[in-house]
């Protein structure tokens, strides 16, 4: 059986760097290679001379030598380089893993429109267990009304992170909002601090912690006047978003065309 032929996009910032890795240990898989922006300074140098990634392919500014080349692109950068990186992907039959958040409905519409062609996998998170707490949040939100049980969702990531929320955890206010039957751009409160108020019924607050090196951690709290319910996950490396987009690309390469999610790689089984 022949190996899966697999590209990556940024591929020397810190989640391209660990896909590449586990690309090269995975027997199912094969690196052809990946790119970066064409300002870095290690374009045109070897992996192995600039990295600890142990190979002799050059980085390249041009993503269109490595997406052609590859079955799969998996994307882990932002959304408008992501966009860039989708429409040569579709150009080139080439299937694409999108790891990319703060993506706008704009933007996730396009890529949609793509994904007539080729097979485009997308999630703000790419752990098996963060998207089986998605499902558990919306039937927990579905079970516990808003009458008797507020939402909260709390989340952590590392200082370098830029977005906030997470797109996880906006992810997780549509699944929640998505068990209550409402809309999240109506219910989600992401500053209290602009006006002083007693929350709502119905709203789904958020808040946001950022430091030192934490790869990711999430909670969904359900709290009533007698009980809280909390869903938590907890990433203890970077590990686990890696073996997750290797999983969906092993499963893509095996798609026509469509958009997918990881719910549909978790109940594909």
């Amino acid at each position: 059986m022949s190996k899966i032929k697999i590209a990556v996009a940024g591929c020397l910032g810190r989640m391209g760097q660990e896909l590449s890795k586990q690309i090269m240990n995975n027997n199912k898989l094969e690196f052809v290679g990946g790119f970066e922006h064409k300002k870095h300074k290690n374009i045109n140098k070897e992996f192995k001379k600039v990295s600890d990634i142990n190979s002799s392919k050059l980085i390249y500014s041009d993503p269109t030598i490595s997406i052609k080349s590859a079955k799969v692109l998996i994307d882990f950068t932002t959304p408008e380089s992501t966009l860039e990186n989708v429409k040569i992907a579709y150009q080139n039959n080439t299937a694409v893993i999108i790891g990319t958040t703060g993506m706008t409905d704009a933007q996730t519409k396009k890529v949609k429109s793509y994904a007539k062609k080729i097979p485009i996998l997308m999630s703000s998170n790419m752990s098996l267990g963060v998207n089986l707490l998605f499902n558990l949040v919306q039937q927990t939100a579905f079970a516990l009304k808003d009458t008797d049980y507020d939402i909260e969702i709390a989340e952590t990531h590392h200082k370098h992170k830029k977005d906030a929320p997470s797109g996880t955890a906006l992810s997780l206010g549509e699944y929640a909002a998505d068990g209550r039957k409402i809309s999240l751009n109506k219910s989600k409160v992401l500053d209290r601090t602009k006006k002083i108020t007693n929350r709502k019924k119905g709203d789904i607050g958020f808040s946001v912690t950022r430091g030192g090196e934490i790869a990711g951690e999430h909670t969904v709290s359900f709290i009533g006047e007698n009980d809280r319910v909390d869903l938590v996950h907890k990433a203890n490396n970077r590990s686990i978003f890696v073996k997750g987009a290797l999983d969906a690309a092993i499963f893509l390469s095996k798609k026509k065309s469509g958009f997918y999610t990881m719910n549909d790689l978790l109940f594909s089984k």
